[in-house]
Order: C-alpha cells, then sequence, then structure tokens
C-alpha cells in the first residue's frame, strides 16, 4: 500500500507543509522498515475503498486481502523514503517474511550488543587483524554464558534470512548473503553486512552501523585478488580518520593489499536505515494498493 501525501517525490508534495507533512514525520520517526503493525479496519466506501486505522492515523486504502469493518489486519513498513509503503499481510502473515526476519535480526542483535558492550569495548584494543579479533571475541564469549547465548540467537536469525534469500533464486544463482561480524569492527553498533558476487570477478560488501563521533555510516567495498577499493559515507565525515585506519588495516590484512579510498561524504538523513533494507527488494508479492491519509 502506498500512502500518498507521505512521499517527497509526487507532484507538489515536497513542498508539503501543515498536518500531512507532520504525520509523515512523526511516522518515520516512529517506525523502522520490516517493523510489524496492526491496524483496524473502520469502514469501507463506495468506490471499494477502506479506511484502517494505524496508530493514531486513518488511511484510506484499497486492500487486496478480504476483510470486514472492524477487523485487525497486520502490516509491515516496507519503504519509508522517499514514500512510506506498507505491506498488508492476510491474517497475522508468515513469521518468515523477509521484512519480519529483518526486524527480529535487529532486534536480537541490539539485544546481544547491549549485554556484550564491555566485551566489545575491550576487544577494540586489539590491533586491527581480523583473526586476532575473531580469537579474542570467540574466548571472550564463551567467559559470557548470556552473551553467547543472545549472539547465537542472533545468528540464527540471520541465517534464516539467508534460507530466505537462497529459496528465492535457482540453485545455480549466486545472491546476496546477510553478515554479522561484531569481532571485526568492535567499536561499531548495528552492524549489518550484505555481500554479493559481482561482474568481472569483484565481490562487493556493504556495510551500515554507527560509531562515536561519526554517527550513522555506511561501507562500500569492492575487492578482488590483489584489488580493493573503499567508499566510505557518514553523518559526520570529518570524524572518520581513525575508522579510516582501521580499515586500511583490516584490507591490507585480509586481503593482502592496500586499500584505495574512492572519497568520504555525508550521509544523507533519509539513509542510514541500514543495508538489510537493500534486501527487501527480494520479498515475495504483496497485497497492495494505493493509500492515502486523511487530511
Amino acid at each position: 500500500m502506498r500512502i500518498k501525501g507521505y512521499g517527497s517525490g509526487q507532484g507538489g508534495q515536497s513542498g508539503q507543509s501543515g498536518p500531512g507533512r507532520d504525520r509523515a514525520a512523526n511516522f518515520r520517526a516512529g517506525h523502522s522498515v520490516g517493523e510489524r503493525i496492526r491496524g483496524r479496519v473502520l469502514r469501507r466506501e463506495p468506490s471499494g475503498l477502506y479506511w484502517v486505522q494505524v496508530g493514531n492515523d486513518e488511511l484510506l486504502a484499497r486492500l487486496e486481502v478480504q476483510t470486514e469493518p472492524g477487523d485487525q489486519l497486520m502490516f509491515v513498513v516496507r519503504a519509508l523514503t522517499p514514500e512510506i509503503l506498507l505491506q498488508a499481510l492476510q491474517g497475522d502473515g508468515p513469521q518468515d517474511d523477509l521484512p519480519g526476519l529483518v526486524q527480529r535480526f535487529r532486534a536480537a542483535r541490539e539485544a546481544f550488543e547491549t549485554r556484550a558492550e564491555p566485551l566489545l569495548s575491550v576487544l577494540s584494543r586489539i590491533p586491527p587483524m581480523p583473526s586476532q579479533r575473531q580469537e579474542g571475541f570467540g574466548i571472550a564469549l564463551g567467559g559470557n554464558a548470556e552473551a553467547q547465548r543472545l549472539h547465537a540467537n542472533t545468528q540464527s536469525v540471520l541465517q534464516r534470512i539467508n534460507e530466505v534469500l537462497a529459496s528465492g533464486r535457482g540453485a545455480e544463482a549466486r545472491g546476496p548473503a546477510a553478515l554479522y561480524l561484531p569481532w571485526l569492527l568492535p567499536g561499531l553498533r548495528r552492524q549489518e553486512m550484505v555481500r554479493r558476487q559481482t561482474g568481472a570477478g569483484f565481490t562487493e560488501a556493504s556495510m551500515s552501523a554507527r560509531g562515536a563521533g561519526c554517527g550513522g555510516l555506511e561501507l562500500r567495498l569492492l575487492s578482488r585478488p590483489g584489488q580493493c577499493s573503499l567508499r566510505l559515507l557518514a553523518e559526520h565525515p570529518d570524524q572518520t580518520g581513525a575508522l579510516q585506519v582501521e580499515l586500511a588495516g583490516l584490507v591490507r590484512e585480509a586481503l593482502g593489499v592496500e586499500a584505495e579510498f574512492l572519497g568520504v561524504a555525508r550521509l544523507a538523513p533519509p539513509a542510514g536505515a541500514g543495508v538489510l533494507g537493500e534486501l527487501l527488494g527480494d520479498t515475495p508479492l504483496w497485497a497492495s494498493g494505493g493509500l492515502n491519509t486523511r487530511v
């Protein structure tokens, strides 16, 4: 379902002001991609459209699921920019739909990182050598049963995400894979990664995270034997000096080459939603239609 009046790219909406713009800003501030929210069908219009209440908003929707006034529907937030898109699920929807799994992964990751904060802070003191950091992470995790359990839960959800991705492509196809490697850059939080095979033998790795000082960031790495390039985007590019040095050290140790930095740019405010959001284009077809907010 597309929420007209909740985007910035359609005729006359970029300069929109008043209640509609405020509701859009409030909705984006209060929700995240992949989140599940409940809505209640209020009534049906003669046109066949339905008024649906989602939170404090009444939305006019074309629904392609069987429903009657008074029914409760489950929605998944599919996109927040440039327009707000909601996915209407039949009943409570499948438990393993990709948006729902991404939401579950992020919740599990948050629980793990909160518990493992002291562990990760100590790990940050290890030089940027992937093998040493991974070994240190394993040792530290082995001494913290609760953090170990939360990490295993996070990786379990991530494994299910990759199973869903694999089921949507042929056996010979090489598609994206989601990764969570908190030991690699232990000073960053909310890490998520996507790795893909591209043309000409290149592997592309995308990562999003948050760091002290630099705020939200996204990293794009393109590599093949003997070659590696990096591009970094951050909310505060001038605060990324130490991170650039750390990244160069990791590439040198892991790939045996010097990273070519293609620049550091500012991460635009609408961005920063996490690179796993890029995978949501692989979700199955859903029930959709035009959606308008009441103004």
